[in-house]
């Protein structure tokens, strides 16, 4: 920097001393020579010293420039240095984690079990006030007043990696029963699963489901009449089998059940050595990215109450389709059920055959809406004369996934007996509110 100013002076002092100089040597008549070649001398010293100034300007932005990324480096070095600490540091925490002892013991929280507890309240209206259909029972619900149908609570957990517990009670006015309770040994030889308790056995696409999963309010009278509104299940063991594929199918298996059930209406009777035999097979197909199509074949057989000892047997065949379009399935679903029963019942006098079946089918609008509907008809299996035909047609409004209300208008036409008489045809409206607190899952359906 010291040379540079040293040029500049020298660059302007010495040439403008020398002209001096040389202006008090010259005679007039040269003067004004002299005074043009100064002008000149001025004019390319003028040249000069802007040639000097943007030497010396491009200097000093070089020595900015140089400083400022002399910084930067530093900066960066220093940047650099704390991550490779950081990095460094935490790789000796991660060490010094691995070298903890772990006893294997679970944890006091992981040992508690899902929780939930749900709640299910109607209130019904009937254009009948025949008791067999406004009292609850075996066969309705209950109509023309207020119900709580039920308050469920539920225990779900890993008993271990192998093995699962779950467990649903069921509380009412009346009374408090174990609706299911069961523990079932995972990934056994042969791709099956094993479950002891009391459950709801696989016998067609609605038989597994509890009330409030419905996709109506109640149970299909096809399925009532056979096994009541409470479904068919029991006491006992059952084991599912995952197959190798056949007809092409993505998916089969086969379920098989021994139970000791509950009573049913007319189907069924149990004394202390009575038992039900179930089996199911089931085919699952994808049709597409969006559908799916199922089939299941189920039969079930057991002492009926007749006289003597006579067995009944009734036979399924369901179908399920579902189309839910992926990345839209929040906003658009459409899911279709349909079972067709067969009953054979043997008695002293001879064999009774009867057959029902019903259609389901649900449509979600929205995020918030579906709108549902239901057909079906159902001889009753101690006599094929009388029947029953009911049509439903319901709308839910989903407030989120813990609460949803449904309201419900259903048609009974009926040619049925009850205590001597003729039940009437009724015309009836539900309003449900369904609510649940926690994770309130189930096994899939």
């Amino acid at each position: 920097m010291k040379k540079i100013i040293f040029l500049f002076l020298t660059l302007i002092v010495f040439p403008g001393h020398c002209l001096m100089a040389q202006i008090k040597k010259e005679s007039p008549s040269s003067l004004q020579d002299s005074i043009e070649l100064m002008r000149n001398e001025l004019s390319l010293l003028k040249n000069q010293n802007k040639i000097v100034v943007a030497r010396l300007d491009s200097l000093l932005l070089q020595l900015t420039v140089s400083e400022e990324v002399k910084q930067s480096g530093d900066d960066m070095k220093r940047l650099i240095d704390e991550a490779n600490g950081l990095a460094e540091r935490e790789k000796e925490e991660q060490e010094n984690l691995s070298k903890k002892f772990h006893s294997g013991i679970r944890q006091q929280q992981g040992l508690n079990p899902n929780l939930s507890l749900g709640g299910d309240f109607f209130c019904g209206l009937s254009s009948s006030k025949n008791d067999y259909i406004s009292e609850p029972g075996e066969v309705s619900y209950g109509n023309n007043g207020f119900f709580m149908r039920e308050t469920e609570v539920s225990f779900v957990a890993p008993l271990d990696p192998f093995t699962r517990g779950k467990a649903f009670m069921s509380v009412t006015k009346e009374h408090i029963s174990i609706e299911e309770a069961y523990m079932e040994w995972l990934n056994l030889p042969l791709n099956m699963n094993l479950k002891i308790g009391i459950f709801y056995s696989e016998f067609g696409p609605l038989n597994r489901y509890h009330d409030h999963a419905l996709p109506q309010f109640d149970r299909p009278k096809a399925l009532v009449n056979l096994f009541s509104n409470k479904g068919l299940g029991g006491t006992g063991i059952s084991s599912t089998f995952m197959l190798p594929e056949v007809i092409f199918a993505d998916a089969s298996s086969f379920d098989i059940a021994v139970i000791k059930g509950t009573a049913t209406v007319d189907t069924f009777s149990f004394s202390n050595e009575g038992l039900l035999y179930i089996g199911q097979f089931k085919n699952y197909y994808d049709i597409s990215r969006n559908s799916y199509l199922e089939f299941r074949l189920s039969g079930v057989t057991g002492q009926n109450n007749s006289t003597g000892d006579n067995r009944s047997y009734v036979g399924s065949l369901g179908i399920t389709y579902k189309w839910a379009p992926v990345g839209r399935e929040k906003y658009r679903t459409i899911d279709w059920r349909t079972e067709l029963l067969y009953s054979y019942r043997k008695e002293e006098a001879g064999s009774i055959k009867s057959k029902g079946f019903y259609t389901s089918l649900q449509n979600k609008l929205n995020a918030r809406f579906w709108i549902g509907g239901r057909i079906g008809y159902s001889e009753l299996p101690y006599d094929a004369g009388q029947y029953e035909w009911d049509y439903t047609i319901n709308l839910d409004f989903w407030q989120s996934e813990f609460v949803f209300t449904r309201i419900q208008y259903q048609y009974n036409q009926r040619n049925k007996y009850y205590t001597g008489a003729f039940l009437p045809d009724d015309h009836s409206i539900i309003i449900q509110v369904n609510w649940a607190m926690g994770p309130h899952k189930h096994e899939a359906y």
